[in-house]
């Protein structure tokens, strides 16, 4: 009865903390312009927060039960650790937060702990997973390991950061328009939906891409200390979990910065990025270390290595182009083809492969809807669009390159289709008139 009695109050003690989260997360939504859009019902973004922690739950039941919990799991039990440690020592625990080496008999015993803090995918100076742990680790402070919180901090990270994304492309203030309705469908776009709405690195990968970019665009606008420091804390939260794909955006923010008011971004951005594409292959001529086309085949070798040892069962021929620059050059169309229509209908093994299948569809179908309105109306292309189409183009291109097994590259095109998609819809939502406006959210 006693131990009874414990497990009831502990259930107890779980409930009103994970009540106390959610009353402080509807306390941020009614108060931040973060998350307040002009001329949308204040229930909308709840719901959507809503429905994604539902579907991030039902993601980890399937984790759960497909592959002994994977990632999520992985990123949780090290949490669990992590709490542990702050418990017995919370110098150490602050210690490997700022990523300070710590030696001794009990270190050991707490290293031998973990399941993932270790697993640094392909690279021994890149691990990426370690920011995830290191995120839901301070988290763990507050949650007492209730993965519910986990799951909701992680989702109003993900909604922040989509809300900052979209308002990249569609100025709002509260007198000249707002973010069109039918934008707010990209949250269950399959391939986003699936991603970020679980304990994985996609919600915090949107939140630095969205808010980098958001707050970029208001510094640029603006010049002030206030924006630019934001800028810098984003930025360094973009490194932490993908500095790579910051790498392919630097480019046209730079040029953008530098232009600010640019007549033909168009040209002046994609000269850019070309420029710089034949600085690279050059250089990588001269210096093996920084050989592009080889780096990709390296990565893209060691990606199938991998997947056979792993015995993948999504694993397909990878894109066949040798580690030199004409070879590179000459496959990006078929490249491009291959990283934006995985996966084929005659490779629906999986019923949930069938949606993503019909979101290979929506690309063609939206930019098909472009053409036709740039024959009824002239679009308007600014740099948002130029610098997002472009780095969207990059990330597909080069997950492709060095993915061959499905379920893998439709994970990480991911960012590079959102970021496609809402430069294409924002196209669509310019053409029609819309007035631009600058929030400082």
């Amino acid at each position: 009865m006693v131990h009874s009695g414990n497990g009831f109050i502990q259930r107890k003690d779980k409930m009103l903390l994970l009540l106390l989260h959610i009353l402080i997360v509807f306390w941020i939504f009614s108060r931040s312009n973060l998350f307040r859009v002009y001329h949308v019902s204040p229930f909308v973004i709840p719901t959507i927060l809503f429905l994604k922690v539902l579907g991030g739950f039902l993601i980890a039941k399937y984790y759960l039960s497909t592959y002994n919990g994977g990632d999520i799991f992985g990123y949780l039990s090290d949490a669990h650790q992590f709490q542990l440690l702050f418990k017995s020592s919370p110098r150490d625990f602050f210690k490997l937060m700022f990523g300070c080496n710590i030696e001794g008999e009990s270190i050991n015993i707490f290293y031998s702990k973990l399941t993932t803090w270790f697993t640094s995918g392909y690279s021994s100076q890149y691990n990426d997973a370690r920011s995830v742990i290191r995120f839901h680790a301070l988290l763990s402070i507050f949650s007492n390991g209730n993965e519910w919180i986990h799951l909701i901090w992680s989702n109003v990270l993900c909604v922040a950061g989509m809300l900052a994304l979209m308002r990249f492309f569609f100025y709002e203030d509260a007198n000249t328009g707002t973010i069109p309705s039918y934008v707010f469908l990209i949250f269950f776009l399959p391939n986003v939906f699936i991603w970020s709405s679980s304990i994985l690195k996609e919600p915090l990968l949107i939140f630095a891409l969205g808010m980098t970019l958001r707050y970029f665009q208001l510094w640029n606008m603006h010049r002030n200390l206030i924006y630019g420091l934001s800028l810098l804390f984003f930025i360094f939260c973009f490194v932490l979990i993908k500095s790579f794909w910051l790498l392919v955006l630097i480019p046209g923010l730079i040029i953008w910065m530098v232009f600010p008011k640019m007549k033909h971004p168009f040209k002046t951005i994609g000269f850019s990025y070309l420029c710089l594409l034949i600085l690279v292959l050059t250089i990588g001529e001269f210096w093996p270390l920084l050989n592009l086309p080889d780096l990709l085949f390296g990565q893209q070798r060691n990606m199938w290595r991998f997947a056979v040892f792993m015995k993948a069962g999504s694993l397909v021929h990878p894109v066949p182009f040798s580690p030199d620059v004409m070879s590179f050059l000459k496959h990006i169309p078929d490249a491009f083809a291959y990283g934006m229509f995985q996966p084929m209908p005659w490779q629906l093994a999986k019923w949930f492969y069938f949606p993503l299948f019909l979101e290979n569809l929506m690309f063609p179908f939206v930019w098909m809807v472009v053409f036709w309105k740039m024959k009824t109306t002239s679009l308007k292309i600014n740099p948002p669009i130029i610098i997002a189409f472009i780095a969207g183009f990059i990330i597909v291109l080069i997950s492709a390159y060095t993915t061959p097994v499905i379920g893998t590259l439709i994970r990480y095109r991911m960012p590079g289709l959102l970021l496609m998609i809402l430069a294409l819809l924002s196209m669509i939502g310019n053409s029609i008139g819309r007035k631009s406006g600058a929030s400082a959210i």
